[in-house]
């Protein structure tokens, strides 16, 4: 997760971020991944059950909503994770709203202290729903918009009317006082929509807009084709450095997920600029790509992952093993070689410049190369560029 706006913005918050020790309790959510926190943010797959169909799912999410955990599983997970004092909690899917366990887990984790946010499609946010998410004391609700556009956006996520129920519960969550985002992945039909989307975002008063890269994974792995060029993805990572300089002091945020190269990049830009030091000190804290390491994935049957986007590697189960015990008391031999992956990284990664805050993308060298220390083959480095022709 690369935050361009706090980066480039000079912000205090940043900083204090920098110089956080291992609590991190008092840290904004949006600042825990810069943080020097331990313990992941956990993202869990409340369900795979979807009312959507997108064409990127990385869960290949739709109507089985079979084998999910139990509630009762459901809540000592949530016990076990507020003992831990994981930094988060993402409710996500899915849909995790069509969970049938999901307010109880939300309202049980309101009650143990756990700090949580929803990662949703918006399209079942009512104001009623609104309002429960912040009696939940949901901490963020990110909504995905995939175009400026109704119609392109309805085709991409294959219902119609999913825009305007996804921008009314966006909307439904901020009139409820809850920290909203709208969040695009970006492909070669939408690269040209993210100034409208921005500019939708800064109208509607969204205080965050957070561009996702694809990763193929699921559903989008079958889309590859679709993915954009390395210079539509140096000019919208331009653009969205330049409007987060511009919008300095305006209630906006701006930041990339799922492409660690995006900093190095920016490091690229900044070559010559007195900000570059500090902008570098803060990537390095972030760590650059977080498998294994600040992020953790838990699926709808308990499976534990790396990352989201890694479903073939599985390191354990919360049914038959605690997530303590999974990720920090006895992790597997395959989780902690993914902790040092960075110094057997090969080919470009390997030798980069910036391999020590970046590392590229796991998943991206496993799908393109069946290697998952191969180099990552979506790098838009331009010096990259220049020497393999």
């Amino acid at each position: 997760m690369i935050i361009f706006s706090k980066a480039l913005a000079d912000q205090a918050t940043v900083w204090e971020a920098l110089r956080a020790s291992q609590s991190c309790q008092n840290l904004p959510p949006d600042l825990l991944r810069f943080s020097a926190q331990s313990k992941p943010v956990v993202m869990w797959n409340l369900t795979a059950h979807c009312n959507l169909a997108c064409q990127h799912c990385y869960m290949d999410a739709g109507q089985n909503a079979r084998e999910e955990l139990s509630l009762e599983e459901g809540i000592r997970l949530v016990d076990e994770l507020a003992e831990m004092k994981v930094p988060i909690l993402i409710f996500t899917g899915g849909e995790p709203l069509l969970s049938r366990n999901f307010y109880a887990l939300a309202f049980h984790a309101r009650e143990v202290g756990l700090r949580t946010v929803i990662s949703t499609n918006g399209t079942l946010i009512t104001a009623e729903v609104a309002g429960l998410l912040a009696e939940a004391k949901i901490r963020y609700v990110g909504v995905s918009l995939d175009a400026a556009s109704a119609g392109s956006h309805d085709a991409f996520r294959g219902v119609a009317g999913a825009h305007a129920r996804a921008l009314q519960g966006l909307k439904n969550a901020r009139d409820a006082g809850l920290k909203t985002g709208l969040r695009i992945t970006l492909t070669a039909d939408n690269w040209q929509d993210v100034p409208a989307l921005l500019n939708l975002a800064l109208q509607e008063k969204i205080p965050r807009f957070c561009l996702y890269h694809l990763v193929p994974t699921g559903r989008g792995a079958d889309i590859t084709a679709r993915d954009v060029t390395p210079e539509q993805r140096r000019s919208v990572i331009r653009l969205l450095a330049e409007a987060a300089e511009e919008l300095k002091g305006e209630d906006i945020e701006i930041l990339t997920t799922d492409s660690p190269m995006d900093g190095a990049y920016l490091l690229e830009l900044l070559k010559g600029d007195p900000r570059s030091e500090n902008v570098r000190k803060l990537l390095l804290n972030a760590g650059g790509c977080s498998t294994g390491v600040k992020v953790a994935n838990i699926n709808h049957r308990g499976d534990v992952h790396p990352c989201h986007f890694m479903p073939q590697v599985v390191v354990g189960n919360v049914r038959e093993r605690s997530f303590r015990d999974i990720w920090i008391d006895h992790p597997v031999a395959e989780l902690q070689s993914l902790r040092d992956i960075k110094s057997r990284l090969k080919g470009a990664c390997g030798a980069c410049d910036y391999l020590d805050l970046c590392g590229g993308c796991r998943q991206k060298a496993y799908y393109y190369h069946g290697d998952m220390l191969a180099e990552d083959p979506t790098c838009i480095l331009e010096q990259k560029s220049q020497k393999s022709g």
